[in-house]
């Protein structure tokens, strides 16, 4: 086995949550590829400083060799990705493989044919084990022992890995050979530590505001109407808001799971235990497990911002998994060498705080004013 750094590249990035996770760990992730250009935009301002780099691509006809050569790499040691996880979701309409996007995950199998990684992490939701009765699951479990490597799932939560989120994941581990892959031991949920509360992650924040205001990236408020911030006044936390189904965060338990809805919707987000607003972009982050170095530019929608946070794998739970790896693989993993200066980056505010607000006020729809559903923002 090797004893020096290794190398993988992501799939399906997003904004990089599982590369975050990694790179957090010590392991170098050379790449990361994604078919949204906002997305790829944000994984290259929050990647690029620490050596790894964003691509559009088009999983479903790209080859391995082209990742290769894009990401500048002989060989990869792992391959990690979440195909989009939308047909296999509760939330959603529950086609399962009838659904088109579930063909990216034959495409990721595929590219681990192609690319030969010692190992990888598949990484989607946990309705995916129950698609028709676990037959999917196991067909896909199935191919990827075809290709050499030992293969096993868990579902397992964000909360037990100091998130402060309940937010479950199957999380698939693939590694050459015929030794079964281990899992990561929960850190927290225990007596000695217990899960990371909402108000742990966001209580030192100050209110939304401008940034000119608070010096804080991605903070700025939602604007509800009057009758929305009446009704969520009387919104006890822990508790659902029945006309607009807004959940209110309760600030001695983790957040209720995130997450990013479809189209030009967004989702109904959780309300701050505090304040009487939905929580913000960078609420949303910190509930997710990114740190405040992980920004949005300005020129990134705020929709989008919110998609992508919702979209990520929180990254405290990819370091886990980053670790665990290297510890069966024998690899040596370097922090300082993945870590970075995140000053070297461009400013990523480019407008003024009025700039911003007119361009959050001109896209405002929906749920933010009490509706159900919320388009734009």
């Amino acid at each position: 086995m090797s004893r020096t750094m290794p190398t993988g590249i992501e799939l399906f990035a997003g904004c990089g949550g599982l590369s975050t996770g990694f790179l957090d760990a010590g392991l170098h992730i050379a790449a990361g590829f994604e078919l949204d250009a906002r997305a790829v935009d944000a994984y290259n301002y929050n990647h690029e400083y620490r050596g790894s780099t964003g691509f559009i691509a088009d999983l479903s006809v790209a080859s391995g060799a082209e990742l290769l050569a894009k990401a500048q790499c002989k060989k990869i040691d792992v391959l990690i990705g979440g195909p989009p996880c939308q047909p296999f979701s509760i939330a959603g309409k529950r086609q399962g493989k009838r659904d088109i996007r579930a063909d990216l995950i034959g495409h990721f199998i595929r590219l681990v044919g192609e690319l030969k990684p010692n190992a990888f992490l598949l990484e989607n939701v946990p309705n995916l084990a129950a698609i028709s009765e676990g037959a999917f699951l196991e067909e896909t479990q199935a191919a990827l022992r075809a290709l050499g490597y030992a293969v096993d799932h868990r579902i397992v939560s964000a909360a037990d890995f100091g998130v402060p989120q309940n937010r479950k994941r199957l999380v698939m581990l693939g590694i050459k050979g015929k030794v079964p892959p281990r899992f990561p031991e929960a850190t927290h949920g225990t007596d000695q530590t217990p899960y990371r509360s909402s108000a742990s992650a966001i209580a030192d924040l100050p209110d939304a505001g401008e940034f000119g205001e608070t010096g804080i990236y991605n903070h700025e408020p939602t604007v509800h109407s009057a009758d929305m911030v009446a009704r969520l006044s009387t919104l006890q936390p822990g508790k659902r808001e029945r006309g607009s189904f807004h959940d209110r965060l309760h600030p001695e338990r983790p957040s209720y799971t995130l997450r990013a809805g479809s189209g030009n919707f967004s989702p109904l987000r959780p309300v701050h235990y505090k304040h009487h607003r939905v929580i913000t972009v960078r609420e949303s982050a910190r509930i997710q497990g990114f740190s405040d170095d992980f920004r949005w530019p300005d020129r990134i929608p705020r929709l989008q911002q919110y998609r992508q946070v919702g979209n990520a794998v929180p990254p405290p739970m990819a370091k886990a998994f980053a670790e665990c790896l290297a510890a069966q693989l024998g690899w040596t993993l370097d922090p300082a060498a993945c870590a970075g200066d995140p000053a070297t980056r461009p400013e990523a505010n480019s407008m003024t705080d009025k700039e911003r607000k007119a361009l959050r006020e001109a896209r405002m729809r929906g749920a933010s004013l009490g509706k159900v559903a919320l388009r734009g923002d």
